[in-house]
């Protein structure tokens, strides 16, 4: 079997991925901002929901642990997130967004959903619907093992 990549739902899936990270990235620099679209990834999360453990955050956001904590320490760096024990189980960490990281979310979100709106443009909610379930079931597919 011959396989085309421009015919497979794949290919564009992972050109899509590369387009938005590189133009995430490129409206926070144009803005002064610092920012990987990697460290934007952890700060969404963050926003949602706050004081998660390392290992939260590597599974929702598809990362091995190495490379996340190689991320929090980046972020931690910028004075975005700190990490600190569990007051109700000390082998556990936290990962809390800083008054700097909370702060960031009024300046990036309108650029990212900028992004986002661009990226939707011309595209039927009923078509985006569809998209997202499809998209959702083939990730399932891929992280249900065994089945």
């Amino acid at each position: 079997m011959k396989i085309i990549p421009e015919k497979q739902l794949q290919y564009w899936i992972n050109r899509l991925g590369f387009v938005l990270r590189r133009d995430l990235q490129d409206r926070f620099r144009a803005n002064g901002i610092k920012m990987g679209a990697e460290e934007w990834a952890v700060l969404l999360l963050l926003w949602q929901e706050d004081g998660q453990t390392p290992g939260a955050l590597a599974q929702r956001s598809v990362k091995d642990q190495t490379t996340l904590t190689r991320l929090l320490d980046g972020m931690e760096g910028k004075g975005l997130v700190n990490r600190t024990r569990d007051a109700n189980d000390r082998r556990r960490v936290r990962v809390n967004l800083t008054t700097k990281g909370q702060g960031m979310q009024a300046t990036l979100v309108p650029l990212a959903a900028g992004l986002i709106e661009q990226s939707q443009r011309g595209i039927s909610t009923d078509d985006l619907q569809t998209t997202r379930r499809v998209l959702q079931q083939m990730t399932d597919n891929l992280l249900t093992k065994g089945d």
